[in-house]
């Protein structure tokens, strides 16, 4: 996917360096890690806008940016 997809932090763990974020509209959710991310942080409820890439254990959120806050 080349086109940003809005979506909303479900989660995320500073401390551990991953997160799940869900695709606006849908009960899909992404996996991330710090290195995602283009915001220097982000938590529970932030709205975004993501690239869907596919790497060898499926498909993860990256170039996760911020929209807005919930």
């Amino acid at each position: 996917m080349t086109t940003p997809s809005p979506g909303i932090v479900v989660f995320y763990l500073p401390d551990k360096g991953y997160g799940y974020l869900r695709l606006a509209g849908t009960r899909e959710e992404f996996h991330f890690r710090k290195r995602n991310l283009r915001s220097p942080s982000v938590k529970k409820g932030d709205l975004v806008r993501f690239l869907l890439r596919e790497g060898p254990g499926g498909y993860y959120a990256d170039a996760i940016e911020l929209t807005g806050i919930t």
